[in-house]
């Protein structure tokens, strides 16, 4: 399925995922307009994708380094990893009666991104950019 390149005959307006309504272009002789249609039905909107990535940039920055994040887990902490049938790995983290969860492809970069995720949930990640 390529891009189109015949002229546009219409641009009707149409909801995407995020909830806002885009234009949608309909190109003469499209023969993937309903494919073309379904995709652009199933994604963001560039300015709600471009928004979650800042998001997600913040996130990461809030968290501290890796190795100060994995000294900073206390004896007793408990992790487990666990492949899920589509191939992706879930952990989850439990230390000082907080939990944390996270999904990644592959199972070696939980450890580290469950204690990340736990220093900021306690704080950690909050008190180190003050400072």
């Amino acid at each position: 399925m390529g891009v189109p390149t015949g002229k546009v005959v219409d641009a009707p307006l149409v909801a995407r995922a995020c909830g806002c309504v885009c234009e949608f272009r309909v190109h003469a002789g499209d023969r993937y307009r309903e494919q073309r249609l379904a995709k652009f039905r199933e994604t963001r909107c560039p300015a709600c994708v471009a928004k979650l990535e800042e998001e997600r940039r913040r996130e990461v920055a809030a968290r501290p380094p890796k190795g100060e994040a994995v000294a900073a887990l206390p004896a007793g902490a408990q992790m487990a990893l666990i492949r899920q049938s589509d191939g992706t790995w879930v952990g989850r983290l439990v230390a000082q009666e907080t939990a944390v969860e996270a999904v990644a492809d592959a199972p070696q970069w939980l450890p580290v991104t469950l204690a990340q995720l736990w220093a900021v949930a306690r704080g950690a990640g909050a008190a180190r950019s003050a400072g």
